[in-house]
């Protein structure tokens, strides 16, 4: 699988200035609002869940390219192929591999447990590692993380949409009809001790309702992850008509605002599974990782 080298400084600059998805044209040349019909929320919330409740599982090659800063600002850029797992509803393995040097990076999910590797040529590899039980407690510092792995699993994996609009995190919809939306914008709020705290943002395309933008937010609202969903394609699926096989991006580019750290992913190869993997096997946490350190993010907490 072969790419031309992407400039990230111009693949990121629409994300920094943090504006929305591309503008939509009119046929006169000119951009407009969109004034049209809308649908409910429900109504955008079930054909949301009628494609991504068809992927419980994926698997997929992909081209990477990221800009990794470290805890101590050193930039580092790597790119390479690696292979995308993922199994609803956490189970992820995003693993980056390099020609002569092998695995550069995985980024891992389970249902308990999120863990990031980096073993760069000629550098001290690390692996980073907490339980979910614990993240967002006091306890838990994530400022060290280069990528964090529960933040790249919202983005990349095929999730649908609680049907129970009540039950927190809280969604409430919104129509952006700007020339440069166009979109169905969801935000999920949670409640926190004083006060309400939007968590996740995404935008819908109106027509297709696949998501194009993803903007997720600490509990002061500061943007701690910002991802452009593009070129979504149908999978094909023996034994399922084209028409009827569900949707996903093909490209993927991610901005962290408090390292600085920039990753983009092109997929390819992507089916459902592959010999049972993810479906049977694939996923697992690595209980001897063959790295020089091994950071528990965790290990202040009382339990």
């Amino acid at each position: 699988m072969k790419h031309a080298p992407t400039v990230l400084a111009l693949a990121f600059a629409s994300i920094l200035t943090g504006c929305g998805p591309r503008a939509r044209v009119a046929a006169g040349g000119t951009a407009g609002p969109y004034t049209g019909p809308t649908q409910t929320m429900a109504e955008v919330v079930n054909e949301i869940n009628a494609n991504n409740g068809a992927l419980p599982t994926l698997w997929a090659r992909h081209y990477f390219e990221a800009n990794l800063v470290d805890a101590d600002g050193r930039r580092q850029f790597v790119n390479g192929e690696g292979v995308l797992l993922y199994k609803q509803p956490r189970g992820m393995r995003l693993v980056g591999t390099k020609a002569a040097a092998g695995n550069v990076f995985e980024i891992g999910s389970d249902e308990e447990r999120y863990w990031l590797s980096m073993t760069p040529p000629n550098d001290r590899s690390r692996m980073w590692w907490g339980w979910y039980r614990n993240l967002g407690k006091p306890c838990v510092d994530t400022r060290s993380l280069p990528i964090r792995p529960d933040l790249v699993l919202q983005v990349l994996g095929v999730a649908t949409i609680d049907t129970n609009f009540m039950a927190p995190p809280v969604p409430t919809m919104r129509f952006n009809g700007d020339p440069n939306a166009d979109a169905y914008v969801f935000v999920w709020n949670v409640p926190l001790g004083d006060r309400w705290a939007a968590q996740k943002e995404i935008w819908y395309d109106r027509a297709t309702k696949r998501p194009r933008l993803v903007v997720l937010f600490d509990d002061h609202g500061r943007v701690v992850l910002r991802a452009r969903l593009l070129n979504h394609r149908r999978l094909e699926i023996d034994g399922v008509p084209p028409e009827r096989s569900p949707e996903v991006a093909r490209r993927y580019e991610l901005f962290f605002p408090d390292t600085g750290s920039t990753m983009t992913f092109d997929l390819d190869e992507v089916a459902p599974e592959r010999r049972g993997v993810p479906t049977r096997r694939g996923i697992a946490f690595p209980e001897n990782p063959k790295v020089d350190e091994v950071i528990q993010l965790d290990e202040a907490c009382a339990d």
